[in-house]
């Protein structure tokens, strides 16, 4: 990820092989749109958020993936439209391009530069940036998928940070990249292959964070490892390492789950949210910016079917369709109105909510997105795809590579 957030300035308009992209330079602007009713349908299914790209599966199971394309984790070359200017340059794509034509996919999960799915058949591949192992036992790295070893097959995969775990249909769990903090769950913290975690229950589903890891038994029943938060101390996030599966203090038995940077959600067999670990941006949406190693029931009495925990915001979807973010809302990533922002939080007094806030618009969702960056999607009941917060590296899909959008804009049609 491109350090730095954009503060102050200017937009920069540019044409690319015929494509007229706007790139801007960083402006504190968030734009806001008229809100439309949906129209048509466009066919998508599922979608999945990375740092500063997104993925998407149709109804089809034809893929395809935008943004930030530095990397190869869009599994395009052709992603050479330029985003940023100079020395901050680099590649990218602000509209959506085809992962292996052909090829049907179940499911995909987008991590920080890298992306990986399964196939309708069973089969798992990853892409992308490659420096810890995170695609997998393999050299090269970019935008050629690479199929990961497994005769059985997968039913679940999630690409974390810098490393990667997936479900075999077995209900055994497999994690590989980045270890240095334990998040292989083996035991040790040495960067490794395919290498199984040391959690002999089956699985029924498992999220990679940023430098943790939790899974859901069959039974629902948490287990994580790797960097746990333990408390904040002069303003910082502490974490312990634990390269073993410990058990969730007080959790209840979780029917979803989702792992974040900081913090985790899950919800009860009920549809009512939890969430536990860091909390710097108010992200556990407990109506608190306090830390807490148990899990803690999200201020409202929504039922959610869905959730996913980002980097510094949550959000999710309940029983009506209606789709609700919290946490920090700098880029306009939580989608809501301005004036339900009452809350600041951390040290740079950042706008964020610290509890659920409805996300703007009368879409109804399926599912929504959010990861280690700073953009949030959803997929609608009509099968629409909606991206909103950061744009500079064309996340959104819409056409476009400019700063910040607060209201879900619809990615254009492939």
């Amino acid at each position: 990820m491109r350090s730095g957030s954009p503060i102050g300035a200017r937009l920069v308009i540019a044409t690319v092989a015929g494509l007229v992209v706007a790139c801007s330079e960083p402006t504190t602007a968030i734009r806001r749109y008229a809100i439309l009713d949906e129209a048509g349908s466009s066919n998508w299914r599922t979608v999945t958020v990375g740092a500063e790209h997104t993925c998407a599966i149709k109804t089809t199971g034809d893929a395809f993936c935008w943004g930030d394309n530095e990397f190869g984790q869009l599994a395009a070359a052709s992603g050479d439209t330029v985003c940023g200017s100079g020395k901050t340059a680099f590649r990218c794509s602000p509209v959506p391009l085809a992962v292996q034509p052909g090829t049907k996919f179940a499911s995909i999960s987008a991590g920080m530069h890298h992306t990986c799915a399964i196939t309708t058949s069973r089969e798992a591949y990853c892409w992308g940036s490659n420096e810890d192992g995170e695609v997998g036992d393999v050299v090269s790295t970019g935008p050629s998928l690479y199929r990961i070893p497994g005769s059985l097959g997968y039913t679940q995969i999630s690409a974390g940070a810098t490393h990667t775990c997936a479900v075999r249909t077995d209900g055994a769990l497999f994690c590989w990249g980045a270890n240095d903090r334990g998040q292989l769950g083996n035991g040790g913290f040495v960067s490794n292959g395919l290498t199984r975690v040391s959690l002999d229950l089956p699985i029924a589903s498992v999220s990679a964070g940023s430098q943790h890891t939790c899974a859901r038994t069959t039974t629902g029943a948490v287990y994580c490892w790797g960097a746990i938060w333990t408390n904040r101390e002069a303003g910082l996030e502490i974490t312990r390492s634990q390269p073993m599966p410990t058990a969730v203090p007080s959790a209840p038995s979780m029917a979803v789950l989702s792992v974040g940077a900081f913090g985790s959600c899950g919800t009860d067999a009920s549809g009512f949210a939890y969430c536990w670990e860091g909390n710097p941006r108010g992200e556990l949406g407990n109506g608190t910016d306090s830390g807490s190693v148990t899990p803690q029931r999200v201020t409202t009495d929504l039922q959610f079917v869905q959730l996913s925990a980002g980097i510094v915001q949550t959000c999710g979807v309940v029983t009506t369709g209606q789709g609700y973010c919290w946490g920090d809302d700098t880029f306009g990533q939580l989608g809501a109105s301005p004036s339900l922002l009452s809350s600041v939080c951390g040290s740079q007094r950042l706008p964020c909510a610290k509890s659920p806030i409805a996300v703007v618009g009368r879409q109804r969702f399926t599912e929504i997105s959010t990861g280690p960056g700073s953009h949030t999607c959803g997929v609608t009941t009509l099968g629409n795809l909606y991206c909103w917060g950061l744009g500079l590296s064309g996340q959104r899909g819409d056409g476009t590579a400019t700063y910040a959008i607060s209201v879900p804009i619809l990615v254009k049609e492939p």
